[in-house]
């Protein structure tokens, strides 16, 4: 009954620790090119990075609000390229 309680309480922290850190090529399935995936990468990096940096609505807001625009326009660049995002419990249990 113990482990059950603490990982209900425990779950909705881990859960919440998606928008605190910055999404990279880990969050992403690679296609058969990885030359193509890693350049696509670079390039989603960069658009998402210049929108927090240059952006005024992408300016505004703290750490966290600046971490979730990132992530947003990363993640949206990404899937506009064609890849998958992979499942968020693969995610987590590799430690990505």
């Amino acid at each position: 009954m113990r482990p059950l309680l603490i990982a209900a309480l425990v779950l909705p922290l881990v859960a919440g620790c998606g928008s605190v850190l910055r999404e990279d090529a880990d969050y992403f399935q690679a296609g058969a090119d990885v030359g193509r995936f890693e350049t696509d990468n670079q390039n989603c990096a960069i658009a998402a990075d210049n929108y927090v940096t240059y952006d005024l609505k992408g300016m505004s807001g703290t750490g966290y609000a600046q971490n979730r625009a990132y992530n947003s326009v990363y993640a949206r660049c990404m899937t506009g390229r064609g890849y998958a995002p992979r499942p968020y419990a693969r995610n987590w249990l590799n430690g990505a």
